[in-house]
C-alpha cells in the first residue's frame, strides 16, 4: 500500500542533487590539492628556527648569560624543501666557531662582547642545505657576558629529615667527611657561595646511629671536585635524670647577707643512657641574683640554671623562685 505522504519522485530528485553536490565538492577538493602541490614547487621566502651551537670559547672564562639555542633564518627555496624542513626531524645545528675571536675574548678586560650576526653570514650559509638560500639572520646581535673561572673551598652542610623513635635523638655532633670541598666556577657565583649542601637524608623511627654516603646538591654553573661525602649522625636513647643542686647567690651587698629558703633546687633533665652515669649535680650551677632585690616587690628571688653540660636538654628547675631574708653581717 502506498504511503499517503511519500513522494517517490521528490526523493529521487533529492538523491540526484546530493550526488551532484558530492561530485562538486570532490572536484573542488581535488583542484585545491593540485593547486597546493603546484604552489609548493614555486620559489618562496620563509623564516625558520635553526639550531645553533658555539664552540672554542675562551678556556679561562665562562659565559654567564644565556646564549641563543636557535637563530631565525630568512631563507628562500622551493615550498617542498621548506615544508620538508618544518615537518621533518630537527637538523644538525649550525656551528659557530669563536676561535678567531679568542684574541679579544681571552683578554682579562673583556667581560662583555657583542657579536653581529652579519659577520656570520657566510659561515652559516655554508652549513645550510644547498636547496635553501640564506637572505637574513635574526637576531642581528648576539651578546656574551663573561666571568673569570675560579676555585674556592667551602664547608659542607648536611640536610637532615629525621624522625626519632620515642626517647631517641641526636647525641653529639653530626660529622661530614670531608667537611670542606673544592668547587670551581665563575667568580660571580663563587663570591656569593658560602656553603654547599648534601641531598636530603630522610629516615623514620630512628633508634641508632646513621652513616650514609650521600651526593651533594648540584648548583648550576658550579663544578664539584668531590661529588659525594659521608654523613655520620650519632643517635642515643635518652632518659630523664634528677639532681639536687645548691643555689649560689651573686650580687650580694656588702652590708647584708642573703639567706635563701630553700637553699637548693631540683633539676630535671634528659640525658643519653651512655652519659647518664657520668653526670652529677656538680656539672650544674644554679644562681639567684641579689641585685634583683632592689626591684622586687615581694620577698622572693627567681633562680636560673647558668651552667649545664652540652649533652643534656629539656632542663627544668623546681622551684623557680625561692624565699629570702636579709641578715646583717
Amino acid at each position: 500500500m502506498k504511503h499517503p505522504n511519500l513522494d517517490i519522485s521528490a526523493v529521487k530528485n533529492r538523491l540526484r542533487f546530493d550526488k551532484r553536490m558530492l561530485l562538486y565538492f570532490v572536484f573542488i577538493g581535488f583542484s585545491s590539492l593540485m593547486w597546493f602541490f603546484n604552489k609548493l614547487g614555486d620559489e618562496t621566502n620563509a623564516t625558520i628556527h635553526y639550531p645553533v651551537t658555539f664552540i672554542n670559547l675562551p678556556m679561562q672564562k665562562v659565559v654567564v648569560n644565556d646564549l641563543p639555542d636557535n637563530l631565525d633564518l630568512n631563507v628562500q627555496g622551493r615550498g617542498f624543501d621548506i615544508l620538508r624542513y618544518k615537518m621533518g626531524k630537527m637538523p644538525e645545528p649550525v656551528v659557530i666557531n669563536l676561535s678567531r675571536l679568542n684574541h679579544i675574548l681571552a683578554k682579562e678586560s673583556t667581560m662583555e662582547f657583542h657579536l653581529g650576526t652579519a659577520a656570520l653570514f657566510e659561515e652559516i650559509k655554508s652549513q645550510l642545505p644547498a636547496n635553501l638560500a640564506l637572505s637574513m639572520i635574526q637576531p642581528d646581535t648576539i651578546y656574551f657576558v663573561f666571568s673569570n673561572y675560579g676555585e674556592k673551598r667551602v664547608p659542607v652542610r648536611p640536610v637532615l629529615d629525621l624522625h626519632f623513635d620515642s626517647q631517641c635523638r641526636i647525641d653529639g655532633i653530626v660529622s661530614v667527611t670531608p667537611s670542606m670541598v673544592t668547587v670551581n666556577g665563575p667568580d660571580l657565583l663563587l663570591d656569593t657561595l658560602q656553603a654547599v649542601y648534601t641531598k636530603r637524608i630522610t629516615a623514620r623511627g630512628v633508634t641508632s646511629d646513621i652513616s650514609k654516603n650521600i651526593d651533594l646538591q648540584p648548583i648550576d654553573g658550579i663544578v664539584f671536585i668531590h661529588r659525594k661525602v659521608k654523613v655520620d649522625v650519632p643517635v642515643s636513647k635518652f632518659t630523664e635524670a634528677v639532681a639536687t643542686v645548691p643555689i649560689t647567690v651573686v650580687g650580694e651587698p656588702d652590708s647584708v647577707a642573703v639567706r635563701l629558703m630553700p637553699n637548693d633546687v631540683t633539676i630535671r633533665y634528659w640525658v643519653s643512657t651512655n652519659d647518664y652515669a657520668r653526670l652529677s649535680h656538680n656539672d650544674f650551677k644554679v644562681e639567684a641574683d641579689a641585685e634583683q632585690i632592689k626591684t622586687m616587690l615581694g620577698m622572693q628571688l627567681p633562680v636560673a640554671v647558668t651552667v649545664q653540660p652540652a649533652n643534656v636538654y629539656n632542663v627544668s628547675v623546681e622551684p623557680q623562685v625561692v624565699n629570702f631574708v636579709l641578715e646583717p653581717r
